[in-house]
């Protein structure tokens, strides 16, 4: 029997507890057993126990290619989570392939207008989001979290778009709206409903999924009156968005996916 592996952090696992047991129960169902094991302990879990395969639900791009080069295969690869998970490179990688996308930068400087959007490169969730009016309050927000910072102008938008792909097609989409503040985060209070992309849209999203090799992302889109532009990749992208909104059962259309990929290894 095949085995595998889905890891957390254990704060990230106490939120998605649902996540997991579902997609043990939908890999039961194809004979092939699947365990959680936190992040911590996942090499040491190794040492012991020989897998065929890991999902990797957690931030750390290092520890991910260090699974890979064991002859582990990894969902996603380690450089889809590492392009994911810092919003500069994000940004450069996607202005390098002339894809539209919020213009950030590393300098408080290089910001013409203010107020502007202060991010950590390696937030998410809405986390370390700063809407601020001048260089001393980044300046002191930068000496708070001690982290790096991307600065971004900031746009009047009627919402975001999140784009789920799944093996580089576009399965569902959600729009969030009318959060608390000027995030739209669904676990900030953003109200989420089911949204119909365009054709551009997706085209942009699935050349965003095949430039960076991802098995199953998030693209979200800041929407305006001028348009889109893309705003962030999203791995791991969570999943309580589509479920709410649709009768798409993404978790069990990732694990057929997977359950593919093994056959053909």
């Amino acid at each position: 029997m095949k085995s595998g592996l889905i890891i957390y952090n254990e704060a990230d696992y106490q939120r998605n507890v649902w996540f997991v047991s579902k997609c043990i129960e939908e890999f039961t169902k194809n004979d092939i057993s699947l365990s959680y094991v936190e992040e911590k302990e996942v090499l040491k879990y190794l040492n012991n126990h020989p897998i065929n395969f890991v999902i990797y639900r957690g931030r750390d791009w290092n520890l991910l290619k260090r699974i890979q080069e064991l002859g582990i295969i990894c969902f996603n690869k380690p450089y889809t989570n590492h392009v994911a998970n810092d919003k500069y490179l994000t940004c450069s990688l996607l202005r390098k392939n002339d894809i539209s996308c919020i213009e950030s930068f590393l300098s408080i400087d290089d910001i013409k207008q203010y107020p502007c959007i202060m991010k950590s490169v390696d937030g998410h969730g809405g986390k370390e989001v700063f809407l601020i009016s001048s260089k001393e309050e980044a300046k002191d927000i930068s000496l708070k979290y001690n982290k790096q910072f991307i600065y971004q102008d900031f746009y009047k938008n009627n919402g975001d778009v999140r784009l789920y792909l799944l093996n580089k097609k576009v399965i569902g989409a959600v729009k969030r709206s009318g959060g608390k503040d000027f995030r739209n985060n669904y676990s900030l209070g953003g109200e989420v409903s089911s949204y119909n992309p365009s054709k551009e849209m997706e085209d942009v999203a699935e050349s965003i999924a095949k430039l960076i090799d991802a098995d199953f992302i998030g693209v979200d889109f800041l929407i305006s009156d001028d348009g889109f532009s893309v705003s962030e990749i999203e791995d791991p992208v969570g999943s309580r968005m589509l479920y709410k909104t649709s009768d798409i059962d993404i978790i069990n259309l990732f694990v057929s996916f997977i359950c593919k990929k093994l056959l053909n290894n």
